[in-house]
């Protein structure tokens, strides 16, 4: 297979690649010959990136409807504990207030009711 790191290149030129690639070839082999077959290699090349990426695409499409429901339970999640840490800070809060008045309310229900004749 071609060594295909050149072409991401910035500065890649087309021109330069394809004289270094004849100037590499072999001494008994006819350059129409060998520019086929590079030009074969960079085709399978071409289409063998062409089957990863849509091998990959096809992965990470299937992945987002699990990712979408994974998203929607930690936003459940969020608001729970949001809820969770507004009722323990509204607790805190009324705690102060709470014990007298439950003290309170433990004196009336001990203390006999009058009762009306």
């Amino acid at each position: 297979m071609t060594d295909l790191a050149p072409f991401a290149e910035a500065t890649f030129d087309v021109k330069a690649w394809i004289n270094a690639s004849c100037a590499a070839r072999g001494p008994d082999e006819p350059l129409e010959r060998f520019l086929a077959e590079l030009e074969m290699r960079l085709q399978l090349g071409a289409e063998e990136i062409e089957a990863s990426l849509t091998g990959c695409s096809s992965a990470a499409l299937r992945r987002v409807p699990f990712a979408q429901q994974e998203v929607s339970r930690l936003r459940g999640d969020v608001s729970a504990l949001q809820v969770r840490y507004f009722i323990r800070s509204c607790t805190a809060q009324l705690a102060p207030t709470i014990a007298p008045a439950a003290v309170g309310l433990c004196k009336l229900r001990v203390s006999p009711q009058p009762r009306v004749v």
